[in-house]
């Protein structure tokens, strides 16, 4: 593992003994929204991501799963400076983000790039491909004129297999696979250390998804481009973080990480547990002999009124009163680490009953 988690109480959990410096870290981060409800009346807070803490790597690929609300995209945002934290802190490169200079601010912006989940929405409708490619590449002075603005572009049109003959149509004109891909060259002309992709696929036909996935991996690799993955389809999730890590989110908060495929294969927390018994099995042999995990309920607690102790409690199985009472923090367990006060206690998971 290459994240290094910093846990309320617990100082540094080291994953590994990982001697390079992070490029980005997360430090107690707390985002917070607050909503009016009337002249007489306290706003209500809504924390959407909470006492979050993560190191990452150059070259890692780290994808965050959680259900819709659970607080992921929030912390994209963040993580690219869109948001500011409540509370907390952002590193790039060692240096906090609230005390870096406007010219350091600038490099921040170019080496830490969004890809959105809306390929549509995030190009300029008016706008020829030309336009949106070249443009930010002169803004950002990274070509002395247009000429070298175009060889650019054209380099990062071949990464990411778009025909050069392409940059005249409108966004309209094109598939929703290939916007996506625009939208990777895009990113790629910044010369990022850090892509953060909010749900890449989601809004592509299944067949094309594994292209898209295929193009970050080769990013990831040729570019030594470190990705967060953000998500709520584990098969995907699996994909692309097959080398890397996965950080598991419920109501803002983080309640599991550690390796991809130590994590989904023999998963910790009662959460991901439930999780993993609700994917469907393609295979019917193992689906007739799938394990049930019944939840006390279905209902997801409102984020703008989590309960008291683990967030978790009103629908886990497994809770107790101490679980009602008291927040659980994140301990090392299996080789990562879970935020669950039972997690030594209870039984080793596996999808199939009879093992």
């Amino acid at each position: 593992m290459h994240a290094i988690i910093r846990c309320q109480g617990k100082g540094l959990l080291h994953m590994n003994d990982d001697p390079r410096k992070p490029i980005m870290s997360l430090r107690n981060v707390d985002m917070y929204y607050e909503i009016k409800r009337g002249l007489l009346k306290q706003p209500a807070r809504i924390g959407a991501v909470v006492d979050v803490s993560l190191d990452i790597h150059e070259g890692e690929v780290l994808a965050v799963v959680g259900e819709s609300g659970c607080g992921k995209t929030t912390l994209g945002n963040v993580i690219i400076g869109m948001l500011k934290p409540t509370r907390g802190q952002i590193l790039y490169n060692g240096k906090d983000l609230s005390q870096m200079t406007r010219q350091e601010l600038k490099e921040f912006r170019s080496s830490v790039q969004l890809v959105q989940q809306d390929s549509y929405a995030a190009l300029n409708p008016v706008k020829t491909l030309y336009h949106s490619l070249c443009g930010p590449v002169l803004h950002k002075k990274l070509a002395r004129n247009k000429a070298e603005a175009l060889k650019m572009v054209h380099e990062a049109l071949d990464m990411v297999e778009i025909s050069h003959e392409e940059l005249d149509k409108y966004p309209h004109e094109l598939s929703g696979g290939q916007r996506q891909r625009i939208l990777m060259a895009r990113a790629i002309l910044m010369r990022p250390k850090l892509i953060v992709a909010d749900e890449p696929v989601s809004m592509i036909d299944v067949s094309l998804r594994i292209s898209i996935l295929n193009l970050m991996a080769k990013l990831n690799k040729t570019l030594n481009i470190a990705f967060v993955y953000i998500t709520h389809d584990f098969g995907t999730a699996r994909y692309i973080a097959r080398n890397g890590n996965i950080c598991i989110m419920y109501l803002g908060k983080m309640v599991e990480y550690g390796n991809v495929q130590r994590v989904l294969e023999h998963p910790s927390h009662p959460y991901l547990q439930a999780l993993l018994t609700a994917v469907p099995v393609p295979d019917p042999e193992i689906a007739k002999k799938k394990r049930n995990l019944p939840l006390k309920s279905i209902e997801m607690p409102s984020v703008a009124a989590p309960p008291p102790g683990c967030r978790f409690h009103p629908r886990c199985p497994y809770s107790v009163d101490i679980c009602e009472t008291e927040e659980p923090v994140l301990l090392e367990h299996n080789e990562g680490l879970c935020a669950c006060h039972r997690v030594k206690e209870l039984p080793q998971w596996s999808l199939r009953a009879d093992r």
